[in-house]
């Protein structure tokens, strides 16, 4: 058990040191976009990680990844019937290579960079729907499901809609 105290503690460290880090101008390597209560912030990439402690993931708010169903062999970056575009579009070095990031909080409303991911994924009809529109805000997220805007992908859970995985990703907000 040595281990998962030595990456806590590890954690626990970086992250102070993470929240000055300034923000670039646009989005690059270092960073990405995602939704938080209808607006877009740019957060920065500190790291993964895989397989957290479970005193990680249980204090761990929920991040998710709103993941899109992209044709089999699709290789790079897609637009929707509607002109959209995912906000992670086509990385095949990504776990989910089509994706848009959706935040719980920002810095200093129950904010923390630790955060958990939870993965959704839009159903065919909806994101091939001329009138596709992105989950912008985690208080949509209910009602998205009720409309039938995702797809139960895992059946026989409490929520069929959602993965909850044993990832966490430090990801600081750094602008709005």
């Amino acid at each position: 058990m040595k281990r998962p105290q030595r990456t806590a503690v590890l954690l626990a460290s970086l992250i102070p040191t993470m929240l000055i880090v300034a923000a670039p101008a646009h989005a690059g390597p270092d960073g990405e976009y995602g939704y938080y209560n209808g607006s877009t912030v740019f957060f920065a990439s500190a790291g993964t990680l895989i397989d957290a402690p479970s005193n990680l993931l249980e204090s761990a708010p929920q991040f998710y990844l709103l993941t899109f169903p992209v044709a089999s062999g699709t290789s790079g970056p897609i637009t929707l019937p509607s002109g959209y575009r995912p906000q992670e579009n086509g990385n095949m070095g990504a776990p989910a290579p089509w994706h848009d990031h959706l935040l719980p909080a920002l810095p200093g409303s129950g904010y923390s960079p630790a955060m958990r991911v939870v993965i959704l994924r839009y159903t065919t009809s909806y994101a091939a729907s001329d009138d596709f529109e992105p989950v912008t805000s985690a208080a949509e997220l209910a009602a998205a499901k009720e409309a039938g805007k995702f797809a139960a992908i895992s059946p026989g859970s409490v929520d069929p809609y959602v993965v909850i995985t044993h990832d966490v990703l430090v990801r600081p907000v750094v602008e709005r």
